[in-house]
């Protein structure tokens, strides 16, 4: 009897020491956001990928060896791969954009919202690289600030946009700041910089995908989209025009991301082109990941038809060097294309290497370990800072072309006329990519052009005409304005 009750004591506190770890493990896990793999506090001794001790390449061995075929293909897979809680892998967002502004988040709870600059076409007009720079630095801080908060769970940047503006026919011009491949080039190299470069040098403050790899420049034009359109570019022209702007990027740089675009080039799709992917990686030295544009690995068969299904052509990518696919191609056909030996298994475990190296040296597999970047507070996000570089690079990104007879700035308390179709909207000012403007998801917190003069011409009087089909009416408008500014021209000579 006293051994059956010495035995069920030492059940008991078995028991008792088994709750406290589960209670440990859980407090453990909510100290960490949810971005954040290996937080059980027994993590780094059941699994060397979460064991800080050991070197980045061991790490990845490990968690590479653990991600069966069933996994890899959603692993691989953007916009967000799925946790693995078996291993305690964290789920993961691939893609938050960042033209001008953080998109894809919400603003705060308490109504503060990121930050908003000018659209790379106006900043290329600053001239001023270090602003680019100062820029992405404050991504990367509202980003970690929001992924601190576990608010969100990603933080590598689909940006920026480099492509040469060369045909106003494209689009999107409004997302690369030049024409000119040497401008794309700084541009490039000060936004990545800014970026990924923090004060904590052992883990990325957060990571670029530099995109559109490469020679993109049409959306729509004609029988052609994006989607099935052949960039037929010599060598000259590849290397001369559409590559500098990515070599300066990635070898000064120091890049961690490119995107593959939806178009092909000379005949191959960019997403599926090995002799591309070997200037990134064997010329240029490009130690990062390659994600594809919105399923452009569907593009490969069903837009170019280069390939005849869904597993050639997630082949034909992840062979061509694309380590994560945004859509749903990887996830529905990676096992297929295994098993039926159109790729070798050894190419999907370099491309979860490649993704799962990112995440690494963004610190997201050492939740315990201490970093600057972990302390940034939810109150960084659109601070008085930062609305005060946004307010300097407007103002650096205008450009006065000519001012008659200095006739400005104009004097208040005058009639003023504000004519055009965007006098009294906002959206055409905060642009395509703009991110959340207003707590509620609306522009309305924000003045038009029309308010915002009317504001500032105290004592006068400001009006508006936004039909611009009705020409006769905004003549009439202007003349009446032209005409009292004349008259109280002569009246103070």
């Amino acid at each position: 009897r006293k051994e059956r009750r010495k035995g069920m004591k030492m059940l008991a506190q078995r028991r008792w020491a088994a709750f406290a770890l589960v209670v440990f493990q859980m407090l453990s896990a909510a100290a960490a956001p949810y971005a954040y793999s290996c937080q059980t506090s027994r993590a780094k001794f059941d699994y060397k990928f979460c064991d800080t001790n050991l070197g980045l390449d061991e790490r990845l061995d490990d968690l590479v060896s653990r991600i069966g075929w069933d996994d890899a293909g959603p692993q691989m897979t953007a916009r967000e791969s799925p946790a693995i809680p078996s291993i305690g892998l964290a789920s993961y967002y691939w893609g938050t954009n960042a033209a001008n502004v953080l998109s894809n988040i919400d603003c705060l709870e308490n109504g503060q919202c990121v930050t908003n600059f000018p659209a790379p076409s106006s900043l290329g007009a600053a001239w001023n690289y270090t602003l680019v720079r100062e820029m992405a630095s404050v991504f990367a801080t509202e980003l970690r600030a929001y992924v601190n908060a576990g608010k969100h769970n990603g933080l590598d940047i689909w940006g920026p946009t480099i492509n040469v503006a060369r045909d106003p026919r494209w689009g999107r011009n409004f997302e690369t700041s030049s024409e000119d491949p040497t401008l794309l080039g700084h541009y490039a190299k000060a936004y990545t910089r800014g970026l990924q470069q923090g004060e904590d040098e052992r883990y990325l403050k957060a990571v670029v995908a530099l995109k559109h790899w490469i020679a993109y420049s049409l959306e729509s034009y004609g029988n052609y989209t994006r989607h099935n359109f052949d960039a037929n570019v010599s060598a000259y022209d590849l290397a001369d025009t559409y590559m500098p702007a990515w070599e300066v990027a990635v070898k000064e740089g120091g890049a961690l991301g490119v995107m593959c675009s939806y178009n092909a080039v000379n005949g191959a799709p960019t997403c599926a082109n090995p002799k591309l992917m070997k200037i990134l990686r064997e010329d240029w030295g490009f130690k990062g990941y390659v994600t594809s544009d919105s399923d452009s690995c569907k593009d490969v068969w069903k837009e170019h038809q280069y390939v005849r299904n869904g597993s050639e052509a997630t082949a034909a990518c992840i062979e061509g060097g694309t380590d994560i696919n945004s859509g749903n191609t990887y996830a529905g056909y990676l096992h297929d294309a295994i098993d039926s030996n159109l790729m070798s298994a050894n190419s999907s475990r370099n491309a979860l290497r490649n993704g799962y190296r990112v995440r690494m040296k963004l610190g997201l597999f050492d939740p315990h370990e201490s970093s600057p970047y972990r302390e940034i507070p939810q109150s960084v996000v659109g601070q008085p800072a930062h609305q005060a570089l946004s307010e300097f690079a407007a103002g650096k990104v205008m450009v006065l072309l000519k001012n008659e007879d200095g006739i400005l700035p104009f004097p208040k308390g005058q009639r003023l006329a504000v004519i055009g179709a965007a006098a009294n909207d906002v959206t055409p000012i905060i642009g395509k990519n703009a991110g959340p403007i207003c707590p509620d998801g609306s522009v309305t917190c924000f003045p038009t052009l029309f308010q915002g003069l009317r504001r500032i011409n105290e004592g006068g009087e400001t009006r508006i005409h936004t039909d611009i089909n009705d020409t006769k009416s905004a003549l009439q408008l202007a003349e009446v304005v032209v005409a009292a500014a004349a008259a109280a021209a002569a009246g103070s000579s």
